[in-house]
């Protein structure tokens, strides 16, 4: 569940935790057990796309705290991309590498099919130990496919709204600054799931932003910005853009009990962003993030099990691919931008 988890920038409080996990990974996927030897894949040099080793090594027995899990789909988000590089903040050691964060799983000896929370095991391979702990049940009907393409985008913002918001986004208005990306779009069903009372939707596209379902309201981001009276007192601010357009809101935005204005991404490309001293001061607005670094890891579990009920309903869209875990290496650059990769061993 991670950019969406968008990539780390910083050290903060979930990279800590993740990284002693991924310690873990790393540590128990090249076990001399005679068990089972699998084929997995494994980047062997940073910034080149993982290689795909038959009868790789073997893993042991799961321990009575653990399952022992059939993968089928890993997702290939921008995160997991950036660990394959070896510029990711959750990396930890060296190579051979597993730059998987998470995954769907099967128990063969009961048919339940789990999600894998982020970097608790090691899943480029055929089968995967993880503790009960750290799975949680879908629904019978999920998509595996649909769930490890999908859990990128769609948890960004339900942990913004879910974890970050504070009081959550039920009964509120909620303004979402790129509601025409595929992260806003699902931040409209998200926000609508957590019962927000009001969802505005702004994007520079007027014929695009047309075309998006769910919206309560439509606005144009122009220059100058003002954000319309019409649209009344917001509440919660979802950002997956970035750039002037922020502070324009702040300063313009119908306040009433407060305002929370909430980054999580940045298409625009603007790395930094400069607010006057005046806005904060004059003005109740509480400015935070949104991404891994901002998460424990039992908010994580909390929230897990919500997202993956609401996941589990959900539809493929047309830009999640599949390949299968021995085409890694020519499927990880052949996917398209907007493609979303799901392995499947």
């Amino acid at each position: 569940m991670l950019s969406a988890w968008k990539p780390l920038h910083t050290g903060q409080r979930l990279c800590k935790s993740f990284s002693r996990f991924g310690q873990v990974q790393q540590h128990y996927s090249f076990s001399n057990s005679t068990s089972l030897a699998m084929n997995i894949a494994r980047v062997t040099a940073w910034g080149k796309p993982p290689q795909y080793i038959t009868g790789g090594p073997s893993l042991p027995d799961p321990s009575p705290s653990q399952l022992q899990l059939k993968m089928l789909a890993i997702g290939v988000p921008r995160a997991v991309r950036g660990r394959a590089s070896g510029k990711h903040s959750t990396v930890e050691g060296g190579l051979p590498f597993d730059p998987s964060i998470d995954g769907v799983g099967l128990d063969e000896a009961t048919g339940n099919k789990y999600y894998i929370v982020p970097l608790v095991a090691p899943l480029f391979a055929e089968r995967a130990n993880v503790e009960r702990h750290q799975m949680i049940q879908l629904p019978s009907e999920a998509d595996p496919v649909t769930v490890a393409g999908l859990v990128n985008p769609v948890s960004s913002s339900w942990m913004a709204l879910s974890v970050r918001a504070i009081g959550g986004c039920k009964g509120r208005t909620v303004f979402i600054v790129g509601a025409t990306t595929e992260s806003g779009r699902h931040a409209i069903r998200v926000a609508r799931e957590l019962g927000a009372a009001k969802i505005v939707g702004a994007s520079r596209t007027q014929e695009t932003l047309n075309k998006v379902e769910g919206l309560d309201e439509r606005v144009l981001l122009t220059e100058p910005f003002e954000v319309p009276k019409t649209v009344g007192p917001l509440d919660i601010v979802l950002d997956f853009v970035g750039g002037p357009t922020n502070v324009a809101i702040m300063k313009t935005a119908e306040i009433h009990e407060g305002l929370q204005y909430i980054s999580i991404g940045g298409v625009s490309g603007h790395e930094n962003l400069e607010i006057p001293a005046a806005v904060l001061s004059r003005r109740p607005i509480r400015i935070m993030g949104s991404g891994m670094g901002s998460f424990s890891m039992p908010e994580v579990m909390k929230e897990s099990p919500g997202l993956v009920n609401f996941l589990g309903k959900m539809k493929r869209p047309e830009n999640v691919v599949t390949a299968a875990l021995a085409d890694v290496e020519t499927a990880w650059d052949s996917a398209g931008e907007k493609e979303r990769l799901v392995l499947v061993p």
